[in-house]
Formats: C-alpha cells, sequence, structure tokens
C-alpha cells in the first residue's frame, strides 16, 4: 500500500455506480507543477489521478468538476498501449480515496 496526499481540482466525475452492495464514485483530479525551465520559460505540468470513492454517498453530491480537493488514498500505477501509437505507453495513476479534504467552499445551490 502507497498511501499519498495531493491538492488539485477535479476535472470529470462519472454516474455513482453499484457494484454489489457498496456504491463508488470515480472521478479525476489534475495536480499541476509550476516551475522555470532551464530557458527561462514558464512551465505547467499536469499530473492526472483516477480516483475512486466508495460507500460516502453523504460526500457524493459535493464532487463536482472545478472543486479544489486534497485527497489521501492509497495509489497504484498502471500502463497500457496507445491504440493509435503501438510505440507510445500510457501510465495512468489511481487512488483509492480515504480521505477528502474540500479546499474550494462549496455554494449553497450547488448541495
Amino acid at each position: 500500500m502507497i498511501v499519498t496526499i495531493f491538492t488539485g481540482n477535479i476535472g470529470s466525475v462519472k454516474p455513482v455506480a453499484q457494484v454489489g452492495d457498496s456504491k463508488v464514485l470515480n472521478f479525476n483530479v489534475a495536480c499541476d507543477k509550476h516551475f522555470t525551465a532551464k530557458n527561462g520559460d514558464k512551465v505547467t505540468e499536469t499530473t492526472w489521478f483516477e480516483c475512486s470513492l466508495w460507500n460516502r454517498e453523504k460526500v457524493f453530491p459535493f464532487l463536482k468538476v472545478g472543486t479544489q480537493v486534497t485527497i489521501q488514498g492509497d495509489v497504484s500505477a498502471r500502463a497500457y498501449i496507445d491504440k493509435e501509437d503501438a510505440k507510445k505507453a500510457i501510465a495512468v495513476l489511481t487512488c483509492t480515496v480515504d480521505t477528502v479534504e474540500f479546499q474550494s467552499k462549496v455554494k449553497a445551490e450547488e448541495k
């Protein structure tokens, strides 16, 4: 188990899925890293995490695109070959979420 903490913005949210007796919400979080390259250019690199939150139905409605969150959970990676370019390997970071902390306020009309 690799427990990691990261902060980013929710980029997409899938519909709640029923898996046996459990409910899961899958969503993506983008984490930006800002730095200056050797040539002086400002650079932003974005790392995406595919997140799964299980059995937290009270929290699901607050996880919306654009919401800034801090996530703590078990992170793993997987890789696959791009269907359009067989020479290109794609790495995917996944996170089974333990805790979610909201960094941006949820507006009353969003509740």
